[in-house]
């Protein structure tokens, strides 16, 4: 494991970044970066501390301590490690202000090292075989035994979506060149978290209709590889606020942004995969899985301090007794658990992957984020009219030290039981979070970049048995006593086949295996048995 300042070390590699137009020389020491790189600095230190060792750390199979973000689960009890961990993490950064620190984009690389083969099988060439097996292992070595941070980098640059062969003709990332030393490709990725931050981009491929082999490219390479250039969005970060005044801008932004390749080198060592658009059809979203499930995680901790804060300040206005306003944190309080229990569903019926890790159910970690999404917006009005007008007018630190207006601010201000100061700071919490340019960037995060709730519907669909002569229609088709459907099922699957997007009934076995199918459909009423048999 390394230390923050190695980490910091780490960073200054001679990476190019822009960020807002800017050219940042060290991300470690500009205002509109160091804040974040600093407390990345903390999240690994906090590995360091013999304090939480024991949550934040696990002795690998050869006797070593590493972090718990490289921790592969095997059994459900793997999985609720991980899951504490993370919600450590969560809590200690605010109630998960920062959506991607490593442990959280670490586990895109999960999916491919439970099942490595297929990425070199699958592979195609324009001049000759290339043995790409074993790439996946050597590079999970290296990033483990470095302690490594990652990022990945799948999305692609939007363009005329109306025409399917319009993708061929995007300035997305392509290779022009095939040579001995591996592969040279020029143009964008569109978007990444943390990308100013981290050691290494994970190239990928999410498929959309009319991918072209030259733009199916999935591989590992240090971001400061010359000609790749990194382009960040403004910074939010309020280096030199006070903290009372923005609690969370002050401590950094962490930077989404997009790459540039400039007819970049990725050597074969450096190459997941290549050339096979089909492929990229099918695995790779089974890699986000890992990254949904932390999701999943986060936003339960998210919906957990959005109840505390709305106890809190109607409490402290003193309307906690009102029967509507019972009734009202009581759905907030409903939403909460209601996203821990899909959480918790989703360790329950986990499943065992080809590669023996213990997967929590794919199926409610998507049902548990689109709740999240669906609800948000409700959960964030209903806290913000607890607040009513006074989240809008609230003095600021140097009003309440000034020495003749402060008192007066301080004795209109004051709450039921609650000094003026300490009922600002949780108005000031809910409008960083909510009302600012800063918390406005976490919202649209967790509404796009985790996935679109549309996308997340969409792979319900592709994911399981949902046919229509499937088991779930099994109840159905009794009751209705339909007798042979087997026509019905042959027109469904017909209609399949000629639809250009994903379907469970052609998914190849090796993208099946990183799917839920047994406990949860058809024998769904017997979870426990499932369990127990895998």
């Amino acid at each position: 494991m390394r230390t923050g300042q190695e980490y910091l070390e780490s960073l200054r590699d001679g990476r190019k970044v822009y960020v807002g137009g800017e050219l940042i020389d060290d991300v470690t020491t500009h205002p509109k970066t160091k804040g974040y790189a600093h407390a990345i600095a903390e999240y690994y230190d906090l590995h360091l501390d013999p304090e939480h060792q024991d949550i934040t750390t696990f002795i690998d199979e050869a006797g070593n301590r590493q972090s718990m973000h490289w921790f592969l689960p095997r059994d459900k009890e793997g999985a609720v490690r991980r899951r504490k961990y993370a919600e450590f993490m969560f809590r200690h950064f605010k109630g998960g202000i920062f959506t991607r620190p490593p442990m959280g984009m670490n586990v895109v690389m999960f999916t491919q090292v439970d099942d490595q083969a297929p990425w070199a099988e699958n592979s195609r060439f324009k001049n000759g075989h290339r043995d790409l097996s074993g790439n996946i292992q050597r590079q999970w070595d290296m990033v483990t035994s470095q302690d490594l941070a990652l990022s990945p980098m799948f999305v692609d640059v939007q363009y005329d979506r109306g025409r399917e062969d319009a993708l061929g003709e995007t300035p997305m990332l392509s290779i022009v060149e095939e040579n001995d030393e591996g592969i040279v490709v020029r143009g964008w990725k569109a978007i990444g978290t943390s990308l100013p931050f981290v050691n290494y981009l994970l190239v990928g491929n999410l498929w959309r209709p009319g991918q072209t082999p030259e733009q199916t490219i999935y591989a590992l390479l240090p971001v400061a590889t010359p000609g790749v250039s990194i382009v960040a969005r403004e910074s939010r970060a309020q280096p030199d606020a006070d903290p009372y005044d923005r609690p969370l801008a002050t401590i950094g932004d962490e930077l989404d942004g997009m790459v540039y390749f400039d007819d970049v080198l990725i050597t074969w060592d450096q190459v997941q995969h290549i050339g096979n658009p089909d492929h990229s059809k099918w695995y790779p979203q089974r890699q986000f899985d890992w990254v949904h499930l932390e999701t999943q995680i986060r936003q339960t901790v998210h919906a957990e301090l959005m109840v505390g804060l709305a106890l809190l300040i109607t409490q402290a206005l003193g309307t906690q007794n009102n029967p509507v306003v019972q009734s009202q944190l009581a759905e907030m309080i409903r939403y909460r658990e209601t996203c821990r229990a899909f959480m918790l569903a989703a360790e329950e019926t986990g499943f065992a992957t080809p590669g023996g890790l213990y997967k929590p159910n794919n199926i409610f970690i998507d049902f548990g984020r689109a709740h999240y999404l669906e609800h948000q917006h409700e959960m964030v009005n209903q806290l913000i009219d607890f607040c009513g007008r006074g989240i809008v007018i609230q003095p600021t630190k140097r009003e309440l030290d000034d020495p003749y207006i402060g008192p007066k601010l301080e004795e209109a201000l004051k709450g039921a039981e609650i000094s003026a100061r300490d009922r600002i700071k949780i108005f000031r919490q809910i409008s960083e979070r909510f009302l600012t340019e800063w918390g406005a960037r976490h919202e649209m995060f967790e509404k796009f970049n985790g996935t679109p709730i549309y996308l997340i519907n969409m792979l319900t669909m592709q994911r399981t048995e949902y046919h229509v002569d499937g088991p779930l229609t099994e109840l159905a088709r009794q009751v209705l006593d339909l007798g042979d459907t087997a026509e019905l099922g042959r027109r469904a699957a017909e209609a399949e086949q000629k639809s250009n997007y994903a379907s469970v009934r052609y998914q190849p076995e090796y993208a099946r295996g990183q799917d839920v199918h047994d406990g949860y459909i058809g024998d769904a009423l017997d979870t426990e048995a499932a369990v127990a048999s895998r």
